[in-house]
């Protein structure tokens, strides 16, 4: 027994034969220390309830044995003595129960430390943290916010929502928002409104509005725009709206161009002039049109068609020759000849460039595969079992998937547990965003992966992201492994692309739960499932070349078939960045007929009726928005003439 081992961590003496299944009160150390608790065997299993607090469950491959005398006759016999690991275990125990009071001292200084100590234990120390957090005062619940937080831990989520709607408890809210949007992202965004709304303290008020800028939320942004009505918070939203880049800001910021300060109406022309893109060209020229007799608001809003010049040299161009202004379209068809010399004897109409940028919209994927599973399932020939399984007959969109020249990174783990799949899933979605073409990147690795929530994933992925396939479970026999990998890659693409699990049993695309349930699956989506898949990646491709009333209506097909507020609300986004109200009004009430909770029922009510004073401000000042053109003409076709 190592001699520095504090006495209340030392090895404890776990009675065998005779004495299984008997408490023993004092286990009694070999060099003489006592260590006082309750214990019970059973089976391989032994649980030791500890005077110092705490509970250890450990099985017998952890102990090594020994001789003991015990102080009580059902004690004695043939013992065993705690093992290091186990000892390590106890220490890191102790070593959290003094943190924890820590957390209780008067001063800042100490406290803040052991806040800092206790977020790098991590989740080994998340039981105690728990009943610590649920039990304690005050001053240490707020330290343990923090803590929970830097940890990311979910389970702590519903207990957090409980502090926040209890208002005995008010001095924990600001920091329990805090934790809630570290540990549930986008999952907080409804709460944080909620709070947003109806708080009547100004200091939680504007923690909301932080946590919802922070997160970018588009179930947010809206009561962000409106607390710049209200004067506790506007500064804060001023300078929230600034950096924001979502032109689903744009239907809640237009109606405040006819502020009656002119400082507030430059400003928010200047906002508007910032997020716009190539689908509002038209109607920022409009604008400009409308405000040309407005000095200041007029610089701001031509600040705006500058930079889509700068910023879509080509896409830009193409909806400015749209523009209602002969000298914006005159300026935009020079750049376009710029741009493209040798299209100079083509005509001069939006429609003759627009090819340039629309062309068909065909799924592109890229396949990454580590050396081991690059071997296995021949790259190059899984490649091309994956194109015909995602080929829809009669489709005209055609299906490509390349290999990557780079090969992933052996991820094998060195102590034969699952490795956490989120690393690679992050380098696999920086290799995405850099590519210069659409394409989704397939990972493949031999490795075991896990995801928190899940000790084993086959698949990690998530929506709107690369997707990995993990192949160590599937197998040693090459034919076999390559039908299962095939069949799971279908199941995570769909995953990927955000449908919902399919109702038909043999479609890829519906639940699954072990390696087993491959095999009874088709290697092609059902006719539902291949349908919604050309049509939400065809969305996808309408939201990244800002189509956005096209990528809505794709999606309002989709949200139809599938029957969810989340798929409805995702719709609805896109109406909003469109600059169409009333068709995002018609999905929110979707979404409202769905069903939920009333608090969040009330809030999509305030945004109806946000939206609802956009589409009147937009009727009353005649500005019809058309920010999606139509396709261009069939091949051979004549083009219309510019407007």
């Amino acid at each position: 027994m190592n001699r520095h081992t504090p006495a209340a961590l030392v090895a404890l003496a776990l009675v065998l034969g005779r004495a299984q299944g008997v408490q023993a009160d004092t286990v009694v150390l070999r060099n003489g220390q006592q260590l006082q608790g309750r214990m019970t065997i059973e089976g391989d299993k032994a649980r030791i309830e500890l005077d110092i607090g705490g509970t250890v469950v450990v099985s017998r491959g952890e102990i090594a044995s020994s001789v003991v005398d015990g102080p009580s006759a059902a004690a004695t016999g043939e013992a065993i003595a705690v093992s290091p690991e186990l000892l390590a275990r106890l220490k890191a125990r102790e070593d959290v129960h003094q943190l924890l009071d820590a957390l209780l001292d008067e001063k800042e200084a100490p406290r803040l430390k052991a806040e800092a100590e206790l977020s790098q234990k991590g989740r080994e120390a998340l039981p105690m943290l728990r009943a610590a957090f649920a039990a304690g005062p005050p001053t240490q619940r707020r330290h343990l916010l923090r803590v929970l937080a830097a940890i990311g831990d979910t389970a702590s989520v519903p207990k957090i929502i409980e502090i926040l709607r209890n208002p005995a408890e008010s001095e924990l809210h600001v920091e329990a928002l805090k934790a809630l949007a570290a540990i549930s992202g986008h999952g907080a965004a409804p709460l944080l409104t909620e709070f947003l709304v109806n708080a009547k303290d100004d200091e939680v008020r504007t923690e909301c509005l932080r946590a919802l800028g922070d997160l970018a939320s588009p179930y947010g942004a809206p009561f962000v725009v409106d607390a710049l009505r209200q004067e506790t918070l506007r500064q804060t939203a001023r300078a929230l709206v600034a950096q924001w880049d979502d032109p689903l800001l744009l239907p809640y910021l237009v109606p405040y161009l006819d502020d009656a300060a002119r400082e507030n109406r430059e400003r928010v022309a200047t906002w508007l002039a910032r997020i716009v893109t190539p689908g509002h060209a038209v109607a920022l020229t409009r604008l400009l049109e409308l405000y040309e007799d407005d000095k200041d608001v007029a610089k701001a809003l031509r600040g705006g068609v500058t930079r889509l010049h700068r910023d879509f040299p080509v896409v830009g161009d193409v909806e400015l020759l749209a523009a209602p202004q002969a000298v914006i379209r005159d300026a935009a068809l020079e750049a376009l000849r710029k741009q493209q010399p040798d299209r100079r004897k083509r005509g001069n109409t939006a429609r003759d460039w627009r090819d340039l940028r629309d062309g068909a919209v065909q799924p592109h994927f890229l396949l990454a595969a580590d050396a081991a599973a690059g071997r296995l399932l021949r790259a190059r020939d899984f490649a091309s079992d994956i194109e015909t399984s995602l080929r829809t007959p009669g489709a005209p969109q055609a299906v490509k998937v390349n290999v990557s020249p780079k090969t992933l990174p052996t991820f094998a783990s060195a102590d034969g547990r699952p490795r956490d799949a989120r690393p690679l899933l992050a380098r696999l979605d920086r290799e995405q965003a850099a590519d210069p073409q659409d394409v989704r990147f397939i990972g493949l690795s031999t490795a075991e992966l896990s995801v928190p929530g899940l000790e084993v994933a086959l698949a990690p992925t998530r929506p709107g992201g690369s997707l990995l396939i993990s192949l160590a479970r599937l197998g040693e026999a090459r034919d076999a492994v390559a039908g299962r990998a095939r069949r799971l890659t279908l199941h995570a693409l769909a995953r990927s692309l955000g449908l919902p699990a399919c109702t038909d049993a043999s479609c890829p695309s519906t639940s699954i739960y072990s390696v087993q349930d491959l095999d009874a699956k088709s290697p092609r989506y059902c006719n539902n499932c291949a349908n919604a898949f050309i049509a939400q990646w065809a969305a996808e491709h309408d939201l990244a070349s800002f189509y956005y009333a096209a990528a809505g209506a794709k999606l309002a097909t989709i949200a139809g078939r599938v029957k969810t507020a989340e798929a409805c609300a995702t719709a609805a986004y896109a109406y909003e960045r469109a600059l169409l109200p009333l068709a995002a009004i018609e999905q929110w009430r979707v979404v409202q007929g769905l069903g939920g909770e009333p608090a969040q029922g009330a809030l999509i009510s305030k945004r109806i009726e946000m939206l609802d004073r956009t589409e009147r401000w937009l009727n009353r000042k005649k500005l019809t928005t058309q920010p999606n053109p139509p396709a261009p003409p069939a091949k051979g076709g004549r083009p219309p003439a510019a407007p």
